[in-house]
């Protein structure tokens, strides 16, 4: 089998099944790229990604890209057709040809003024896109703020739309949390307000553990404000902020604390879920989050309703009362369910699956999707 993945980057949250699947007898696999890591990622200390065998192509001519997009019989996979320009004209290009032509998105449901608009910006792609596609894999898929929910009602057949993930590799070398008399919470992410640390520090501050402490990894527009209601809230004292850091530290610190914590008003994904739960460190977050697919309640985190620090405290309380974890357990398990390999084999499950022959429907009219809109 053949695979063309087209991005705008080398995704180092999707380097790790792709690379995967090129390591698998009888495949060959191109990844396509604009360029291999932007500015922004390099200035903060992110790798090129290790992709293995597979075949890179980094700023490819449109004849190359042609090429490429029109390979008979290959898998294409398209990551975004809005606002990303190499895989919407690699997707304009593959039009006509022998191919089998998949989008690939972040949930885009974010309630609030956006969600109009959004709405109808992505219904729009669908009824230009929908017709040529074999199916939508949708990073940040389930729930009432779901991918799939919010996909459907724009039009592409909810029976099409698979649940997908951002995939990140294992730590080198997982550690143990220090032993401590303290509760150890963290967060790590950008400070700005979409994340909502606010939310968290007011729900730290309602905890109810005196001794708790409160560590805060990351930079943004909203770190000195944080730092004041830290002071109002009275739990600065217990409350430490670190810059940005390589990535390796990040996911020691990760494997130190108790629990990572991400309040956030809307994640697409938040690779740092997938991060902390490989190192066995449990998860508590939003149900706005895309990531909130891997939590199981009460045994790798908690799930809490975005918004509301009463809910975030009694998650905190019940996480620190009645969870019991084996981290090394939790570890082993979480890294088999998420790593490069096992989600290669979802991926190519689901290829499979949407690719085969549909089932005639034994009635006058179309069945509807969710949206109630006949199917391509």
């Amino acid at each position: 089998m053949t695979y063309v993945f087209w991005h705008s980057y080398l995704m180092f949250h999707q380097a790790p099944y792709i690379r995967a699947l090129a390591e698998v007898p009888g495949h060959t696999v191109h990844w396509c790229v604009s360029e291999a890591l932007p500015a922004y990622y390099r200035e903060r200390g992110y790798p090129v990604p290790d992709t293995g065998p597979v075949q890179v192509h980094v700023a490819p001519t449109a004849a190359e890209a042609a090429e490429l997009a029109t390979l008979p019989g290959s898998v294409q996979v398209f990551f975004g057709l809005r606002g990303f320009a190499l895989p919407l004209a690699a997707f304009q290009a593959s039009l006509g040809a022998p191919v089998h032509r998949f989008l690939m998105t972040e949930n885009r449901y974010e309630p609030g003024a956006r969600l109009l608009p959004r709405w109808l910006a992505y219904t729009w792609d669908a009824l230009r896109y929908r017709q040529h596609l074999s199916g939508v894999f949708c990073i940040g898929h389930s729930g009432r703020y779901g991918g799939a929910r919010f996909f459907s009602a724009c039009g592409y057949p909810s029976r099409r739309i698979a649940p997908f993930l951002h995939v990140v590799d294992p730590a080198p070398e997982p550690r143990k949390p220090t032993q401590r008399d303290h509760p150890q919470i963290l967060y790590v992410g950008q400070l700005i307000p979409r994340k909502r640390v606010d939310l968290l520090l007011t729900a730290f501050s309602q905890f109810g553990q005196p001794t708790a402490r409160l560590r805060i990894i990351g930079k943004g527009e909203e770190e000195q404000n944080l730092r004041q209601l830290a002071q109002q809230l009275g739990v600065a004292d217990r409350v430490r902020f670190s810059p940005g850091m390589p990535n390796a530290e990040t996911v020691a610190a990760m494997a130190d604390a108790d629990v990572l914590v991400l309040p956030s008003r809307f994640d697409g994904w938040g690779a740092v879920v997938n991060e902390a739960l490989m190192v066995g460190t449990p998860v508590i977050c939003s149900d706005r989050c895309g990531a909130s697919d891997l939590i199981e309640d009460g045994r790798n985190g908690y799930v809490f309703e975005a918004g509301s620090a009463n809910a975030l405290r009694a998650c905190l309380q019940s996480f620190f009362q009645y969870v019991s974890t084996d981290r090394t357990a939790l570890a082993a398990t979480e890294s088999a369910r998420l790593n490069g390999a096992a989600v290669a084999a979802r991926f190519q499950h689901n290829v499979t699956r949407l690719l085969a022959p549909r089932e005639v429907a034994r009635q006058p009219h179309p069945p509807t999707t969710d949206a109630g809109m006949s199917p391509p």
